[in-house]
């Protein structure tokens, strides 16, 4: 890679990143405005509740398949 291709990646990469972390700090601002306070377990919740959709996705998914 020549370097201006790698200044430029490395610009697009500390972008993104403070886009992310402008999001994240959004979505705690959020959490806390609606009253949670307990923010890391509403992540875990939120998170078990997704991994679970999916295995329920992949279940059913696979139950069609089988027919």
């Amino acid at each position: 890679m020549s370097e201006a291709n790698l200044e430029q990646a490395l610009t697009a990469a500390k972008l993104e990143s403070r886009t992310l972390g402008d999001q994240l700090r959004q979505a705690r601002a959020d959490l806390h405005r609606l009253g949670v306070s307990d923010q890391n377990r509403v992540l875990v919740y939120s998170a078990l509740a997704g991994g679970l959709g999916c295995l329920l996705g992949v279940g059913i998914g696979l139950k069609l398949r089988g027919k």
